[in-house]
């Protein structure tokens, strides 16, 4: 059994939601680590119900041959529980959804809200 692509949109437009209203703050994070092909550019986190949401910008490196490669950039949700120590263990990655892009851009902007980053500024 496995959610379904329209179980995990619901999640996504309820985190779009709860980032919208400032129910929940994000930071930085490095809980989500690229591999051998790819890299990750930026990755965000927060925590609520005893459960990790971190969304990262990443960049994969595919290759045509065994000198020439491409870049294809993209989102990844992944989903940690918390396992105590300042631990988590991953338990869900969402497939590709074109929604993930916008869950970054928010979670991103209230990031910079939340850290008043335009302060002294305005």
């Amino acid at each position: 059994m496995s959610y379904s692509n329209e179980q995990w949109r619901i999640a996504i437009i309820n985190l779009l939601k709860k980032t919208s209203s400032n129910a929940i703050q994000w930071e930085p994070s490095h809980l989500f680590e690229g591999d051998a092909w790819t890299v990750v550019d930026a990755s965000l986190m927060t925590v609520f119900d005893g459960k990790a949401y971190v969304i990262s910008q990443t960049r994969t490196k595919y290759y045509y041959d065994e000198d020439q490669y491409s870049w294809s950039g993209g989102f990844i949700f992944s989903i940690y529980e918390d396992v105590g120590f300042d631990s988590y263990r991953k338990i869900a990655t969402a497939p590709q959804l074109s929604s993930l892009s916008a869950l970054f851009e928010a979670a991103e902007s209230n990031m910079a809200f939340n850290k008043n980053a335009l302060d002294g500024l305005l």
